[in-house]
């Protein structure tokens, strides 16, 4: 039976959504809403409190955040029980679709058992506690290795292969490995910032080449080629930030030829999360002597999982080692422990078939707001590139979007150099923690693009 409880909120301040929030939790405090107690509507509670139903969704979820409700598919929201494991759900704006972060399902779950399982296991955890003698303990290298080769179709051996800090730091390592000060570093003309800041911490010059459909143009790789002679191409062809184009494979293949050519590293970004059964061959394994291949665990798991991996010719593997302890000496044993159980015992396989599933769903609710065939991306990516309709420019459209309450990125964001990047926006449609939230933040989208730029856009 539905509880009809209907709070007061004068006594709360601030959004209405956190204040709705703060009531549900003083009513579970004083027992006026009891474990088990199913929550009215959203709708229903919205028309009693004189609020938009978004509003209350948006308290939902903030309950859902605290641990003190869960939500039943099919059923509706109840206040949970203290024995009831609490989902993890991220703090901060509900409404932002500006950062690509991977949805959270399984994953509070996984870490849980990972960490059971370990705590009982006190040879391993006397092996994780002094300075790993190499770069991880060996039968953590052994389960990545059996992981690259088996499930992702990269076969490479002990020798091609060093473990990060997170794909960041794997960027900076190779930079400084590939790099002298001075050097120039090519690009996509829109790229991931951290490419950018890289290369400004380590005095290389980073210059954005020109795009179209299948992602960075070869002939403006061949101009910038003979202009810079450039030492490092770096470039992500698996849904491209912030453009999401998957680069082909003849596109691949022209590119290899031109960096042969010019005697140019390729640097491969793969750390976009992509489902395996649509990836095309990495540059890794169409020219491997001259790629280094950088991804981590991001996407797969959350950002807060700092290990990344490194793949390349055996040839820079005492370069690539240097820097690395340059910069952090060793990576954690702990957590690399947690990966390499989860890669061993299939558990980051299927967590990848949750987040494939999970986003083709929210690619669905995409389409049936905002129209078909709208945006650019794979249907299992975490970002979708919307081009703007004229006469929309993407700064009045960011700034339009942040007024109704959501948060988006530009290309301008992501422009290297003087590059000038196309009208249009990137949405990170993995951020909401809810599809209710994820369908609020696109109607507001959808309402821009019906209405158009107003007058507060134009400049008299």
């Amino acid at each position: 039976m539905v509880t009809i409880w209907t709070p007061d909120l004068s006594p709360f301040n601030g959004p209405k959504y956190l204040a709705l929030a703060d009531a549900i939790a003083a009513a579970i405090a004083s027992g006026e809403l009891v474990v088990g107690a199913k929550l009215p509507p959203q709708r229903q509670l919205a028309d009693r409190l004189k609020v938009t139903v978004g509003t209350v969704t948006r308290a939902y979820d903030e309950g859902r955040r605290r641990g003190q409700l869960e939500a039943r598919v099919g059923s509706g929201t109840y206040v949970k029980g203290p024995d009831q494991p609490v989902p993890i759900v991220p703090a901060g704006g509900p409404l932002a679709l500006d950062g690509a972060m991977a949805p959270l399902g399984p994953q509070a779950q996984m870490m849980s058992e990972a960490m059971q399982s370990l705590a009982k296991d006190s040879h391993c955890l006397y092996q994780c506690l002094p300075y790993p003698q190499d770069n991880g303990l060996g039968h953590q290298r052994q389960a990545f290795l059996r992981w690259l080769n088996d499930a992702q179709g990269l076969p490479v051996s002990d020798e091609q292969l060093l473990l990060t800090c997170g794909g960041q730091h794997g960027i900076s390592v190779t930079l400084e490995a590939l790099c002298e000060v001075g050097d120039t570093v090519l690009c996509e003309g829109m790229s991931f910032p951290g490419i950018r800041m890289a290369c400004e911490r380590q005095g290389l010059k980073a210059v954005g080449l020109a795009m179209d459909s299948e992602g960075l143009v070869p002939e403006a790789l061949e101009a910038a080629c003979r202009q810079y002679r450039p030492r490092v191409l770096y470039l992500t062809a698996n849904l491209q930030n912030p453009s999401c184009v998957t680069m082909p494979k003849a596109r691949r293949q022209a590119i290899v030829a031109l960096c042969r050519r010019f005697d140019v590293w390729v640097v491969e970004d793969d750390v976009q999360f992509v489902d395996p059964a649509n990836k095309p061959p990495a540059f890794f394994s169409l020219a491997p002597d001259i790629t280094v291949f950088i991804s981590s665990f991001s996407k797969r798991y959350s950002g807060s999982l700092r290990v990344g991996f490194l793949l390349f010719d055996a040839k820079l593997r005492q370069r690539l080692l240097f820097c690395l302890r340059a910069s952090v000496w060793t990576v954690s044993s702990w957590q690399l422990e947690l990966v390499s159980r989860w890669l061993s015992d299939g558990q980051m396989q299927r967590l990848e078939t949750w987040l494939s599933e999970e986003m083709r769903a929210r690619r669905r609710l995409c389409e049936r707001i905002l129209g078909p065939g709208l945006l650019q991306g794979d249907a299992s990516s975490f970002n979708c590139w919307l081009a703007l309709p004229e006469p929309w420019r993407a700064n009045d459209f960011a700034r339009a979007a942040l007024e109704m309450g959501v948060k988006l990125r530009t290309g301008e964001d992501y422009a290297i150099g003087r590059f000038a990047p196309p009208q249009g926006v990137r949405l990170s449609i993995s951020q909401p923690a809810s599809h209710a939230l994820l369908e609020e933040a696109l109607t507001a989208v959808k309402k821009l693009l019906d209405d158009g730029p107003g007058l507060s856009q134009a400049i008299l």
